[in-house]
């Protein structure tokens, strides 16, 4: 009798028995599983949600890693209805805390069953009527949301201001929204607003954004991407109304001046991470090498107007402190240059330099001895992307045994020589 009551025994009986066992199982499968096998049984789900029981839930897009976070829960489009059968259990909805939404349809599931959500992307929404929005104003139904990202978007600017209403974010973002001209600024709320991200959306305007930098002085990220090189040119004159910057990304593929570019970012004192497409100047560099004097990332995209003093200034006064080094378009850049850019900068992870045609093939050999001596043991990622010197390498290493870029590691010890050739 005894022999057969423990054969009737399961799984769940152990877990009931011993919380730590179980806890020590779930954790390794993931969210997504666990949300699809509570169905199994209500003994089965009891376990599941108990265990999930203060979970942070983030629904996203595409097939999810197996080393991320294990409460990532990534679903395709054809993933919502089982998304809004199971967020429809108090219990699970409640632990979502960011999500991706398709339309206005999959808000309204959002709307209803997620109410702790703090992130929310909206994708592919088609708004022209203010009206259509108001029911799901983030104000009344979105309380704890904080991050709002607008992607592929037709939307206008007051449809925009009746979705945000005077909600206080701390991160927005516009992507693909060509509708949009930035006149939704005017009434927004900006007060907390941290990060803003404005990338591929062509009807923006710069007096609509000039007023809306005097509201920005909390801001510390600022992308202003693939947009009008006319307003990318316009509006450097408000950089430094933002005094707490310490991520500004201002870049598109087209010719940007930058006459007061390099004052006004030098005043910006916090500054780690800095992108540009301005064509800046032998004092602009210095003066912002110097004067920001937390600055890790350096990424300059077009160093046409550049000579090599820029150089000297760089490592000299940034050089303890850069991990990553961008140099674009820099047509003078020699041998000798790059190699006191590596000496100099000893907790580089990164170089990139393109467009000059003066490096030579000694330029290996010379860099992997400067990084051994500035950073034994260290390896340094070096391209040479869109040089004179990346034919050379590829021609010179084709016939080595093995895969050229495995050959190059070999023989240039402490560089991991990246190239593509013009």
């Amino acid at each position: 009798m005894l022999e057969s009551e423990e054969d009737e025994r399961t799984i769940l009986d152990y877990f009931n028995t011993n919380e730590y066992c179980w806890r020590a199982v779930l954790r390794y499968v993931h969210v997504k599983d666990l949300i699809r096998t509570e169905r199994a049984s209500r003994r089965w789900q009891e376990v599941v949600l108990t265990y999930l029981k203060g979970a942070r839930i983030c629904i996203t897009i595409g097939k999810y890693n197996i080393n991320e976070e294990p409460n990532v829960c990534r679903l395709n489009r054809s993933s919502f209805n089982s998304f809004e059968s199971w967020t429809k259990k108090k219990e699970l909805g409640s632990l979502v805390v960011a999500a991706y939404c398709v339309g206005l349809k999959n808000l309204e599931i959002i709307k209803e069953n997620c109410r702790n959500i703090e992130a929310l992307e909206l994708q592919d929404v088609q708004c022209r009527a203010p009206k259509q929005l108001r029911p799901h104003n983030l104000r009344d139904n979105f309380k704890r949301l904080q991050q709002l990202t607008l992607i592929s978007c037709s939307i206008t600017d007051s449809c925009v201001n009746q979705f945000v209403a005077d909600k206080a974010l701390e991160g927005l973002k516009f992507y693909d929204c060509d509708a949009l001209t930035g006149a939704c600024f005017k009434k927004m709320n900006l007060s907390n607003l941290k990060s803003l991200e404005i990338d591929m959306c062509s009807g923006f305007e710069s007096q609509h954004m000039l007023p809306a930098f005097d509201r920005l002085s909390e801001l510390t990220k600022l992308n202003l991407c693939n947009i009008s090189s006319e307003f990318l040119e316009e509006i450097q004159v408000g950089l430094d109304k933002m005094p707490k910057l310490e991520k500004l990304d201002l870049n598109n593929d087209q010719t940007i001046r930058g006459e007061e570019c390099g004052e006004q970012l030098s005043r910006l004192a916090r500054l780690k991470q800095l992108r540009l497409a301005y064509q800046m100047s032998d004092e602009d560099i210095e003066a912002i090498t110097r004067c920001c004097t937390e600055l890790v990332i350096l990424d300059l995209s077009d160093c046409r107007s550049m000579w090599r003093d820029s150089v000297r200034s760089i490592w000299k006064n940034a050089g303890a402190r850069l991990t990553s080094l961008t140099l674009g378009r820099y047509y003078y850049l020699k041998d000798a240059d790059v190699v006191a850019l590596i000496r100099g900068c000893p907790n580089l992870t990164e170089l990139a330099v393109s467009g000059t045609r003066q490096l030579t093939r000694r330029l290996p050999a010379r860099a992997a001895a400067a990084r051994r001596a500035a950073a034994p043991g260290r390896v340094l990622q070096l391209d040479l992307s869109f040089t004179n010197l990346s034919s050379s390498l590829c021609v010179e290493d084709t016939d080595a045994d093995g895969p050229y870029p495995d050959v190059l590691r070999k023989k240039y010890e402490g560089l991991d020589i990246i190239f593509i050739e013009i």
